[in-house]
C-alpha cells in the first residue's frame, strides 16, 4: 500500500524544511502532498513527481486538512505539521499496522517530545477505540487512514473548528467521531513514529476552551450534554484549572457558545 504524507504549511517559499522533518528518509522516496496556504505571488513550487504542492488562498487548517484529503492519491494517508520530526522507520509501522489490522479505517500512533517523553497520557496497550472518550483527546499529528475509507464516507473535517476558525480546537475529535458515526474501526497501535515540542495552543479551562468542548458535547451528547457541561466545569475545578468564582460564568459561556453553533 502506497503511504501519502499530507503537510499543512502555510507562507513557505521554499520546501527546506523538509529536511528537518525526515532526517532519516530521502525525501526523493517519500510520497509528500504539501497545502500551502499563502498570498498570491508567494507560492511554493515543487520540481519534483513524489512532491506535490497545492497553493491555497484560504486560511484555517480544517480548510487545509480538507484541502489535502481531497487532493490525496495515496491509500494510506497520514496527516502532518512542519514543525514535527518522523523517527527512524516510521513509514514500516505505520504500513504494518495496517496490514495486521485489515478492517482498521484508522490508526493512532504515538508521539514522543524532543527530550524522549511520552507527549502524552496513552493506553498502556494496543487496543481498539470505540467510544467518543476513547478518541479524545487526540492530535491530527497522531493519526493516519486509509484515504477510500475517508472519502467514500464523505468524512472531512468540521471547518468551524480548528486553528483560524470559530471554534479553535477540536477537529480531530470530531473527525474521529464521525469515523465511528459511520460504523468504521479505529485503532490505537502503542508505538511512536513522530517527535514534537511539547506545547499546546490550548489553555484548559480557558474560554476559548470551555466554548470548544460545550459545543463538542452538544454535537455528541445532544439534550444530555449539560451534565457533561457540569461535569466538566467541576473537574476543572477540582484540578484548580479554574476558580468556584467562576462556574457560573463559564456556564452561561458554555450555553453561548452552544446558540451561537446553532446560529452557524
Amino acid at each position: 500500500m502506497v503511504l501519502e504524507i499530507l503537510i499543512s504549511t502555510m507562507n513557505r517559499t521554499s520546501l527546506d524544511f523538509l529536511e528537518t522533518m525526515f532526517p532519516f528518509e530521502t525525501i526523493e522516496e517519500l510520497n509528500i502532498l504539501v497545502i500551502n496556504q499563502t498570498i498570491q505571488g508567494s507560492e511554493l513550487k515543487s520540481k519534483f513527481a513524489n512532491l506535490r504542492v497545492i497553493n491555497s488562498y484560504e486560511k484555517g487548517l480544517s480548510k487545509s486538512r480538507n484541502l489535502a484529503i481531497d487532493n490525496a492519491i495515496g491509500d494510506i494517508c497520514l496527516i502532518a505539521d512542519d514543525d514535527i520530526v518522523y523517527v527512524k522507520g516510521f513509514q514500516e509501522v505505520i504500513k504494518t499496522a495496517f496490514e495486521k489490522y485489515k478492517n482498521t479505517s484508522l490508526i493512532k500512533f504515538k508521539i514522543e517530545t524532543f527530550k524522549g517523553n511520552v507527549y502524552k497520557t496513552y493506553p498502556k496497550k494496543s487496543q481498539w477505540l470505540n467510544t467518543y472518550s476513547d478518541i479524545n483527546p487526540i492530535s491530527s499529528i497522531e493519526i493516519a487512514f486509509i484515504r477510500y475509507d475517508i472519502t467514500s464516507n464523505k468524512i472531512r473535517f468540521n471547518e468551524l473548528f480548528g486553528l483560524g476558525s470559530t471554534f479553535k480546537s477540536g477537529e480531530e475529535s470530531l473527525f474521529l467521531y464521525d469515523i465511528l458515526k459511520s460504523d468504521l474501526k479505529i485503532f490505537f497501535k502503542n508505538e511512536v513514529i513522530v517527535k514534537h515540542s511539547y506545547k499546546s495552543s490550548t489553555v484548559i479551562g480557558s474560554d476559548d476552551y470551555i466554548k470548544v468542548q460545550s459545543v463538542i458535547y452538544f454535537m455528541v451528547y445532544g439534550k444530555i450534554s449539560k451534565f457533561y457541561i457540569f461535569k466538566l466545569l467541576f473537574f476543572l475545578l477540582r484540578r484548580k484549572h479554574i476558580k468556584a468564582t467562576d462556574l457560573k460564568r463559564k456556564y452561561f459561556i458554555a450555553k453561548k457558545a452552544i446558540r451561537h453553533y446553532k446560529q452557524l
